[in-house]
């Protein structure tokens, strides 16, 4: 199945399954319903974005964390975007080292956000705090930054240097999933 077709079969399911689980869950209140806010959010993703700055709606807003819109790759910083979905055990895993990162290099240095493709707020609420996220969760249901990126299997993390560059050339896609595997992609970009 060409990566086109998987994606836009990974959004029905995922907007779908989304939906299912709302009606599901009860209990998991939101401030919109989820068919109105699965259509604000299509429609928004759905306008053509030109320039390097995409930005996508931030799910979980308390503290430290934004409210409104978080772009993805703010100039002069490094950044770290992981693509990942609340089922995705490999995601899970990766969490605790996310919490390491976040709290080795400080936000000025190292610019993380999540990016998940799902719907349903709630759900990726009950996920971020249940696997402690300390930096931003952004959705993306119209697959606007996975398909930029090409980020079709979960989990994809992606870096890129202070001037915007892939860090690994032509592709920014990095197989890091450890603290230590992050640290030895990140460290260098310190130094140049």
């Amino acid at each position: 199945m060409p990566s086109s077709n998987r994606r836009e079969f990974l959004a029905t399911i995922s907007t779908g399954f989304g939906v299912s689980l709302t009606g599901c869950a009860g209990q998991l209140s939101t401030t919109t319903t989820t068919s109105q806010s699965t259509t604000d959010t299509t429609a928004e993703n759905n306008k053509t974005d030109t320039s390097s700055r995409l930005a996508l709606p931030s799910v979980v807003t308390h503290d430290e964390f934004p409210d409104g819109e978080v772009v993805l790759k703010p100039d002069g910083k490094i950044v770290l975007l992981n693509f990942f979905a609340t089922w995705c055990r490999p995601c899970q895993e990766e969490m605790p080292e996310f919490r390491k990162l976040r709290a080795a290099y400080d936000t000025a240095t190292l610019h993380m956000v999540s990016i998940t493709p799902e719907v349903d707020e709630g759900l990726i609420k009950q996920f971020w705090d249940e696997y402690e996220g300390t930096w931003p969760v952004v959705k993306d249901p119209g697959l606007v930054a996975t398909d930029r990126w090409n980020a079709n299997s979960y989990p994809t993390n992606l870096v890129f240097d202070s001037d915007g560059t892939p860090v690994s050339g032509d592709e920014p896609e990095v197989r890091a999933r450890t603290f230590e595997d992050f640290k030895s992609v990140i460290e260098p970009l310190l130094e140049a």
